[in-house]
């Protein structure tokens, strides 16, 4: 049978094992093995079939095992080099051009390994920044949700706050002036109209609970089933443990509830985030104290401190005040570079 339907038979045979095996299995190699020295009888008979000899570069990294691939590449290369010399009767008449034709093949065959191995390189970092980038992308749609949804929730919570100061502020201190009223009417008007004021009064007393009952149900939703106390030594604790910085909570007074405990909540939270993003304080002390007609938060830090006379913005002193004042109370901010910062919030009961 001649040699090149032989390598043809090989040929088939070895693709339909490389597409069902893996890159150099055992079948693989020793087909490529029978193939090559089919080749090489193929060459000395017929020079020219190294023009086919030259594949066997190509094949190397597909049907040998990689540490012998450069042995393969060596083997490839003598095999061109044979054929381009004439055979065994150039090699034995001109063994320098057959050395020079090795030398040549073998430099082509590093040559092309490299930009091989540099393309796979690049194929490799191509893939890996895609995949980073695939990533970055799901974070970034991630964060933009998480973003997405605190805000809706920062919006719901002063939608909150806005309804429960309306209602404090307007129904809940009418029906307050209104209940006043009536019980500052003399009582010599008569039987007769003394019934219907009482049921007046009855009848604005139940509106003000009401009025109270939705001002509590607005309040944010920490005091749902805590009071102040109990919210504020949770928020306390949950901040020291986010940001492993010691933190505690000293109550002073007998607690009492009141309709600005939503109020001084915001502003204890706002007041850790400032320690958070701007104090670097190593231990924060949050004081409440109840006096008899005014309630009184102290959130004092050991951080790097500020100038409360410079504007400095982001650390949401102003919109504290405005909570406050929506109340009645009043912010006072105790600070100096180096010697950490207190906030003070006085808050009428």
């Amino acid at each position: 049978m001649s040699p090149i339907v032989v390598l043809l038979v090989l040929r088939v045979c070895m693709e339909l094992v490389y597409q069902r095996a893996h890159e150099g299995s055992r079948l693989a190699t020793a087909l490529y093995l029978v193939h090559g020295l089919t080749l090489l009888a193929g060459v000395t008979l017929n020079p020219f079939l190294c023009v086919y000899a030259f594949l066997g570069f190509l094949d190397v990294e597909r049907f040998l095992p990689r540490r012998v691939v450069f042995a393969g590449i060596i083997g490839t290369a003598l095999l061109c080099a044979f054929g381009q010399a004439g055979a065994v009767a150039g090699v034995t008449t001109s063994p320098l051009v057959f050395v020079t034709l090795l030398l040549v093949n073998v430099g082509l065959a590093g040559a092309m390994t490299w930009f091989a191995q540099l393309r796979e390189e690049h194929a490799d970092e191509r893939e890996r920044v895609a995949a980073e980038l695939a990533e970055a992308h799901r974070e970034n749609l991630a964060l933009h949700e998480l973003l997405l949804e605190q805000a809706r929730s920062a919006g719901v919570a002063q939608e909150r706050a806005r309804l429960s100061r309306e209602i404090h502020d307007t129904v809940a201190q009418g029906l307050v002036g209104v209940i006043r009223q009536l019980e500052a009417l003399p009582g010599d008007l008569g039987q007769s109209a003394r019934p219907g004021i009482e049921r007046a009064e009855h009848a604005a007393r139940d509106c003000l609970s009401e009025a109270r009952r939705a001002v509590r149900a607005l309040a944010p939703h920490q005091l749902a089933k805590d009071d102040l106390t109990s919210a504020l030594r949770g928020l306390v604790a949950r901040w020291a443990a986010s940001q492993a910085t010691p933190a505690e909570l000293v109550v002073v007074g007998a607690p009492v509830a009141g309709d600005g405990d939503d109020v001084v909540l915001r502003v204890t939270q706002e007041s850790l985030a400032n320690v958070a993003r701007h104090a670097r304080a190593s231990s924060v002390t949050v004081t409440l104290s109840w006096l008899p007609d005014t309630l009184l938060l102290d959130v004092a830090d050991d951080g790097v401190g500020f100038d409360p006379n410079t504007i400095v913005r982001g650390r949401g002193l102003s919109g504290m005040k405005e909570r406050l004042s929506e109340v009645g109370g009043h912010l006072i901010v105790e600070s100096e570079p180096g010697h950490g910062t207190t906030i003070a919030a006085k808050v009428p009961r």
